[in-house]
């Protein structure tokens, strides 16, 4: 007695892309992070670095982050050219995002229409993403990452604990900060749309790696941080006038108590701020702390929106 015929939909041997999800950035996690450090980090006077964004502490000796995509920085040397348009394109390195699907067994073989083998619920392949402290969509970020533009020093902060906090090494400043990688990119925000912050490369950095976690924020701190124009200030409401005005004064006052020192030292620290006139981080009105970066369906590719509180 012959056995009961039994139909199996009919697949390559290989999905379209990767099962396995594989995305280029480490994911956020949802468990409580440990710190790797087996005693609290400690600052001078044995006072905890306490992460709380309203008293955070800036020391005057933190590294600064020097961006490619920010004038005035020195640009790469370029590298020489390794591929060649002759021969065949040198294979991906393993877990590489731009891994190819292997040739099927048979190429003449057509397959015949079905529901395939690929799960429905994998990311479609190319589909852009954006580092998660740079996600203002991940669930995580205001947890484990803190970055305040309005100080005058360049210091984004990286939680350890959920009371301490470091400031973000320069291996994790240049992580991607884009997946495909990009090497132009324009921000704007709702409240500053007469000024965006475009990062592209100088033309004697053609062979500089592609923006990086460190770009953006450098790139946006350096932004925000110029001075405004007479014309700038003429165009502003009388009620923008008013919060601009209370912006620029608490941002002073803030950066003259950052440094410490007696009563007469903080107004002399205050009254040279003051000196440097307003800037355009006043005209975020107080919402100065980065929230991350997200897509707006009406602007075109490589356009992202700043998102503060």
């Amino acid at each position: 007695m012959s056995k009961p015929f039994l139909y199996v939909p009919e697949a390559s041997s290989s999905t379209p892309y990767d099962p396995n999800y594989y995305s280029p950035f480490i994911p956020p996690s949802p468990l409580p992070y440990t710190s790797p450090f087996h005693t609290p980090a400690k600052l001078q006077g044995e006072s905890p670095n306490t992460f709380n964004p309203n008293s955070v502490l800036w020391p005057e000796d933190a590294a600064q982050y020097t961006s490619t995509y920010i004038a005035g920085w020195t640009p790469l040397a370029p590298r020489p050219r390794t591929a060649s348009w002759q021969g065949p394109a040198p294979p991906p390195p393993p877990h590489s995002p731009f891994l190819q699907p292997h040739a099927p067994a048979h190429p003449t073989h057509v397959k015949a229409k079905s529901w395939g083998n690929t799960p429905a619920w994998l990311p479609a392949p190319g589909q852009p993403q954006i580092h998660p402290w740079l996600d203002a969509d991940a669930p995580a970020q205001a947890q484990s990452f803190h970055f305040d533009l309005a100080p005058t020093m360049f210091a984004p902060l990286r939680a350890v604990t959920a009371t301490q906090s470091v400031h973000v090494s320069p291996a994790e400043l240049r992580a991607p900060a884009l997946h495909p990688p990009r090497t132009a990119l324009r921000i704007l925000h709702p409240r500053l749309p007469f000024w965006p912050v475009d990062l592209a490369l100088p033309p004697a950095a053609v062979a500089a790696p592609p923006i990086a976690l460190g770009d953006v924020l450098a790139a946006l701190h350096h932004a925000l941080h110029a001075r405004i124009s007479a014309a700038d200030w003429a165009g502003l409401s009388p009620k923008d006038v008013q919060r601009v005005t209370r912006a620029f004064a608490q941002r002073c006052r803030m950066e003259a108590v950052r440094g410490g020192g007696s009563q007469a030292t903080l107004h002399e620290r205050e009254a040279a701020v003051r000196g440097e006139g307003v800037k355009r981080v006043d005209f975020l009105c107080g919402k100065t702390v980065f929230r991350g970066l997200r897509r707006a369906p009406e602007d075109p590719e490589g356009v992202l929106r700043l998102v503060t509180a």
